[in-house]
């Protein structure tokens, strides 16, 4: 295709409608109101412009736009943003000296929704779909020598897609929601000879690859490859043929770790045109993945499409070539594109650095458009995989839609397909109409076996084990419920771990749209509110440890899998779009690591090799006990012949065990057990620390890991009638009979809530974006976390001591928020909340823990134990003090509120769920 006339530039624009433009007859602009506008643009960044002009008043905006505030304690809203809303009329005049011979389009390079097109008064066509470039063929005898005007009608509405169903994706929902304009290139461009599309696909063993044409059937094509600017080879593809086929063996296959790529220009007698391409072919092997015949393991992340600056998909390649380049150095070799379709110039960057790129339409997009988006992405190296959404319901009517979508990508192109990110219909959410079995978990047996008659991959929701229950999910557990699947899983959607809000990146926002938001300030407000601002950064330091905690348990526990072929990650950065605020990333939404979170350590569980440990179910450990610990490696790399496996277990100072094995090989795609780690325990009269650390080193294959285990002494079980008698233990109490007990000046050690409002507290970090859970925790340096291991916040010692443990509701404005130990609710609807907290209270002293202290835990029995030490000690001296009617009015305190479970996959922003 070449330009005859590139329409870039200067179009006039006017305000037709707040409704779309349906009919054929050209809509006439009124040229009193008509402003000057730049295509490509979106309406939105042009709203300062007709301030000042009579088009201004004719607008209609965004219906969704309502400023948030907090305290919010349900679903929040997404963040909707003031855009213009409905239908708009271009109009520009370009001039021809003569008239072309060929095949002529009105090229549109991407229009936000929907384009009707008209040329000199004659109707074009219209167009519905925003992902990807289109055409209006141009009749002959249209076009005229001299002046000749175009006039098109784009309208940002929502629209139907499959079934009349609407169409949503991260480009025209939350702050995207009622974005419109020209986004892409407008040209009057030919096919010369008809030449109208060219891609490059890679033969299944990867031994040769095919040159497709479309169009240019009657006549001769030459086909040159070029490598840079050298051709390595020519051929051509007679009349009335569309493709030739050539040996790869000579050629250097493409791979995000070398990233080769080469030309094929195809001309004839009338003008050419060429693509750039590589060598590559990802294929399946059972349950596992190939690439080029090697296996092959998707360390992805998920793209949301949140860009701060721009708010819309910039069109710089310089910003992606960013992206690229700092996923890849934190290991990441693939980018699933949630519910949108990236700009060329993110694939580009993708072809040249080396990433595979996985294609997801948004939901409930028309088969036409899925057409046009294939033949948009097939000619990049990068795109490996094509999917029709995220977490749609896959019903009876949708199986049928999901194979014309898949015959496509086969027949099209050399990538794979997967019907859905998450499952719905098959392996979760169900109706009445699906057939389920309860083995090995509840799933549609019947829409499995038939999806899996023309689906390559699977996007798995995997039972939330590895998302919103990762702290819980065990490689076992996974293991046996994936047996079902029979193809290779990607795991969807790990991790969704919150974090605090990062107050100190609000500057950043200043003078940008999103800026204008109270993304930002409102939390401060509210925070401010409720006395807990001086702790907001704390909490986010805090909170990203917890996250980094996580996040490598629930990365590790996936690659221990045998039954998965990689993952897609929630989150590498924040994407605050969702839910208006979404602290999800390991990286702010600036691509910097957040506080703590180094490279090395994202490298140790997301390389091409990383070690692995079957640690216990509790790394909380007896002095004294025998711990057995196997070693394994997930090994993607190239073959190791033999490589040095060190282990040290480390603590106080010392080195506990020490040990230096060969391995043997190591061949690429490998799960395997290198050495089982047994080691007795010495007498700790404190608790310690331990330090398991591995590493393995053969050539230039470096990698390391480590783990923390507790050891705690041996301790008698608590027994509460041994304690002095000016110590009173309870279990459970209510207020007034507390208020007794303090006012006759007794201590008392209350294990549980007793006559506190209450929540429930877990290991589980709440999940992104969401009212309720908790983000962070604090451990204050007091007598009695004094002997405990600790890094000012309850690392994984804690474990099952939150888990079924609750957190105490302490609102107290008027006073400090110092709690022994602290926990923060979520910044959405924030509490003083505490786990372990004392208060002198008339003339008695009062120490809370609300952790969960069963016997079975070695820390729990320790606590208790350090917690009764500490109450009968003169070191027992509450530096906060509570009238009688402060302690009541602290009873008082209302609930923490919440509609329901916000942590179920199910968002009510979403218009297609």
């Amino acid at each position: 295709m070449e330009n005859l006339v590139s329409l870039n530039g200067v179009w006039t624009l006017d305000y037709l409608s707040e409704e779309p433009y349906l009919s054929k007859e050209e809509p006439q602009s009124d040229a009193t109101v008509a402003v000057r506008c730049p295509v490509p643009g979106y309406w939105e960044d042009m709203t300062e412009q007709f301030r000042d002009t009579p088009l201004y008043e004719k607008l209609h905006w965004n219906p969704l736009y309502t400023p948030l505030s907090y305290p919010q304690t349900g679903y929040v809203s997404d963040m909707f943003l003031r855009n213009p809303v409905g239908c708009f009329v271009y109009g520009k005049s370009f001039a021809l000296t003569t008239l072309p011979r060929e095949e002529t389009v009105l090229y549109v390079g991407g229009a936000q929704n929907t384009v009707s097109a008209w040329l000199n008064g004659v109707y074009l066509g219209r167009h519905e779909g925003y992902s990807a470039p289109f055409s209006f063929p141009v009749p002959e005898g249209i076009l005229k020598v001299g002046e000749n005007r175009i006039t098109l009608a784009v309208s940002n509405n929502r629209l139907c897609g499959y079934a009349g169903r609407p169409v949503s994706g991260l480009t025209s929902r939350a702050a995207n929601e009622c974005t419109g304009g020209i986004y892409g290139d407008v040209a009057l461009c030919t096919y010369p000879n008809g030449l109208k599309d060219l891609w490059v696909t890679t033969g299944k063993d990867s031994l040769s690859f095919t040159v497709h044409v479309s169009g240019a059937r009657n006549c001769k094509k030459t086909v040159r490859i070029l490598d840079g600017e050298n051709c390595i080879h020519e051929t051509v593809i007679p009349e009335g043929e569309t493709e030739c086929t050539l040996d790869a063996s000579r050629y250097t296959p493409w791979s995000p770790d070398t990233p080769k790529l080469y030309t094929a220009e195809v001309s004839t007698d009338d003008g050419s045109r060429s693509v750039r391409f590589g060598i590559r072919r990802l294929t399946v092997s059972g349950t596992r993945l190939l690439l080029n015949g090697e296996p092959y393991f998707f360390r992805g992340v998920c793209e949301h499409c949140y860009q701060p600056k721009t708010v819309h998909p910039t069109r710089d390649p310089r910003y992606y070539r960013a992206v690229i380049e700092r996923l890849k150095s934190l290991g990441f070799n693939s980018i699933r594109f949630h519910t949108w379709v990236p700009p060329y110039e993110y694939m580009d960057a993708a072809d040249e650095l080396g990433m595979l790129m996985e294609i997801e339409s948004p939901n409930n997009t028309s088969f036409a458009e899925w057409r046009e988006i294939v033949r948009f992405c097939r000619t990049h190296a990068a795109v490996c995989l094509y999917s029709t959404g995220n977490e749609l319901q896959i019903d009876t009517d949708y199986e049928v839609h999901l194979k014309q979508c898949a015959d496509l990508v086969h027949a099209e192109t050399d990538s794979l397909f997967s019907p859905m990110s998450a499952m719905r219909g098959i392996e979760y959410h169900f109706t009445d109409e699906d057939e389920q079995a309860d083995e090995p978990f509840c799933h549609n047996p019947r829409r499995l076996a038939a999806v899996s008659e023309y689906c390559d991959v699977y996007n798995s929701y995997s039972n939330k084990l590895t998302s919103y229950a990762s702290a819980s999910g065990t490689h076992g557990e996974l293991d046996r419920r994936n047996a079902i699947y029979r193809k290779p899983l990607l795991s969807h959607e790990i991790c969704i771990h919150g974090t605090y809000v990062d107050l100190a990146l609000e500057e950043r926002y200043r003078g940008l749209r999103i800026g204008e938001t109270a993304l930002m300030s409102s939390v401060r407000q509210h925070l401010e509110e409720k006395g807990l601002l001086q702790r907001a950064d704390l909490y986010y330091r805090n909170s990203a440890a917890w996250q980094r905690l996580l996040r490598k348990h629930c990365f590790e526990t996936v690659r221990r899998c045998e039954s998965f072929a990689g993952y897609d990650f929630l989150g590498d950065i924040d994407t605050h779009w969702h839910t208006f605020g979404y602290c999800v990333g390991m990286m702010n939404e600036f691509y910097e690591l957040k506080a703590g979170e180094t490279a090395e350590n994202v490298l140790r569980y997301n390389g091409e090799t990383v070690l692995l440990a079957d640690l216990p179910a509790n790394v909380n450990m007896t002095s004294g006990e025998t711990v057995e610990i196997p070693i394994l490696v997930s090994h993607y790399g190239e073959t190791i012949p033999n490589a040095l496996l060190q282990i040290r277990v480390k603590g106080g100072g010392a080195v506990l065990y020490h040990k230096e094995i060969p391995t043997g090989e190591i061949p690429r795609g490998t799960l395997r057990a290198l050495y089982r780690v047994t080691f007795g325990l010495p007498q700790y009269e404190t608790p310690m620390q331990l330090k398991l650390c591995v590493s393995l080193s053969a050539g230039e294959t470096e990698c390391e890991n480590c783990w923390d285990l507790y050891v705690f002494p041996k301790t008698t079980p608590f027994d509460g009638d041994a304690c002095d008698t000016d110590v009173t233990v309870l279990h459970d109490c209510d207020a007034d009979a507390l208020r007794t007990l303090l006012c006759s000046g007794k201590k008392v050690v209350l294990f549980g809530t007793g006559p506190f409002p209450s929540v429930d507290v877990s290991w589980q970090i709440s999940v992104a974006g969401r009212t309720n859970g908790h983000l962070a925790t604090v451990i204050a340096d007091h007598p009695l976390t004094k002997d405990l291991p600790h890094d000012g916040y309850c690392g994984r010692q804690f474990e099952r001591m939150m888990n079924r443990g609750k957190a105490a509701i302490l609102d107290t404005v008027d006073r400090p928020h110092r709690p022994i130990i602290d926990i923060a609710s979520s910044y959405k609807n924030a509490h003083r909340e505490g786990l372990l907290f004392e208060y002198r209270i008339d003339r008695g002293k009062l120490l809370v823990c609300t952790l969960n202290t069963e016997e079975d835990d070695p820390a729990a029995r320790w606590l208790k134990a350090k917690i009764l030490s500490y109450a009968t000690s003169e070191d027992f001296s509450p530096k906060e003090t509570l009238s009688i009617e402060e302690f009541y009015a602290l009873c008082n305190t209302s609930p923490v509120t919440s509609d329901g479970n916000c942590n179920e996959a199910m968002n009510k922003n979403d218009i297609t769920m």
